[in-house]
């Protein structure tokens, strides 16, 4: 019985190592995009809008849309991680009733709800998305901008 638990219990770990590696692989991409879009605004503060400024302003947006889409492959990936070690949980809650892991869960849950009831509601990841599709938007807004005024 013992090979078993520590069976589920090293997929289950697995599965929750491999939800935070994607998650930090989100982090660090938006952190990437996020300076590189910073030192391209800097240098459209320093230089001015202009033309030559599409270099920096179309990228820019290229790096939002990138941005956002990557943001759902992630979310993607840490659902299918969430998910496995949820059902990995379970089957381990299946073999400890006496533990009562799933009544305990569910009441840290239901307080959590009380407690932030609004913000329960909104995803992390929308989130993310949302701040990628800002930087997208900026650079699409700064791109038409120089277009139209020159």
């Amino acid at each position: 019985m013992a090979d078993g638990i520590d069976v589920l219990l090293g997929l289950w770990k697995e599965q929750r190592e491999a939800d935070r590696w994607t998650e930090n692989q989100r982090a660090t991409l938006t952190n990437i995009i996020t300076v590189v879009v910073a030192a391209g605004l800097g240098f459209i503060a320093k230089i001015g809008l202009r033309p030559s400024m599409l270099v920096v302003t179309l990228p820019m947006m290229v790096l939002g849309i990138y941005g956002v889409f990557a943001c759902i492959k992630f979310h993607e990936r840490c659902a299918f991680h969430v998910g496995q070690a949820r059902g990995l949980r379970k089957k381990i809650a299946e073999q400890f009733p006496d533990l009562g892991i799933e009544p305990a869960l569910k009441a840290t849950s239901d307080k959590q709800r009380a407690r932030f009831p609004r913000l329960r509601k909104i995803r992390l990841y929308v989130v993310w998305i949302a701040l990628h599709g800002v930087i997208a938007a900026a650079g699409a807004g700064l791109s038409i901008w120089i277009i139209v005024t020159v």
